[in-house]
């Protein structure tokens, strides 16, 4: 079964994937993990997948919208958070603005680069402004951007919560806790025309489960109740 997944799970599928397999051996699993708008372009030019997990619901809809997947359901949830370095002298954003930061950002359409244009329109004016005048790059994903704090290359990047869980020498500055959360979506692909095999349905079912949820709280994420 291959899985195109949002970077940001990288970690974490793999072990639900485990948990699965404990009852299923038969199953085996191929991922590719990139991008939310990446993985949603190679799905509409043809690219063999069986389950897309997208971190946002806009790129599960697109592909949706055109006919390239079926089955949507919320699995888990996730929250926006600046990573700082662990040793970096700012402890909130307000003290982070006024330092004048390099910052590292996902590219725009990138689910967390959504998330993070949203976090700047919420603070006040004279924090939101530093942030922005101190973008240094706009990468692919949040993993890359994550990158840039873990190497120096940037004092702040916007990322989720769960990126810091297995995160070197980085903490989190927090943000407004109104801030929506960040919702990851999985649908079954169908290619070439042809319905989803019957163990992706199946696995799908499980990611909506409680043991896959006991695995995203593990991880850090906010895992959603089958009742929701």
């Amino acid at each position: 079964m291959r899985v195109f997944a949002a970077s940001s799970m990288t970690e974490v599928l793999p072990l639900i994937a485990e948990r699965y397999r404990e009852a299923h051996p038969e199953v085996e699993f191929e991922f590719a993990f990139g991008g939310s708008t990446v993985l949603a372009t190679q799905i509409e030019q043809g690219a063999p997948a069986d389950i897309f997990v997208a971190a946002n619901r806009a790129q599960a809809q697109r592909v949706l919208d055109a006919g390239f997947a079926t089955a949507e359901t919320l699995i888990a949830e996730n929250t926006l958070v600046i990573a700082v370095a662990e040793d970096a002298p700012w402890h909130s954003v307000e003290e982070l603005a006024a330092a004048a930061p390099r910052v590292a950002v996902a590219a725009p359409g990138v689910p967390v680069a959504v998330l993070t244009e949203i976090a700047l329109a919420a603070l006040d004016p004279a924090v939101a402004g530093p942030l922005r005048a101190g973008i240094v790059t706009r990468d692919a994903n949040v993993r890359v951007a994550l990158s840039r704090v873990e190497t120096g290359e940037a004092d702040a990047a916007f990322v989720y919560s769960t990126d810091l869980v297995t995160a070197r020498g980085v903490r989190a500055i927090a943000l407004p806790s109104q801030l929506p959360r960040n919702a990851y979506i999985a649908v079954l692909v169908t290619n070439d025309g042809e319905p989803p095999s019957t163990a992706a349905a199946g696995f799908l079912a499980f990611l909506r489960g409680a043991e896959a949820a006991a695995v995203f709280a593990d991880a850090g994420f906010l895992p959603v109740t089958a009742s929701r």
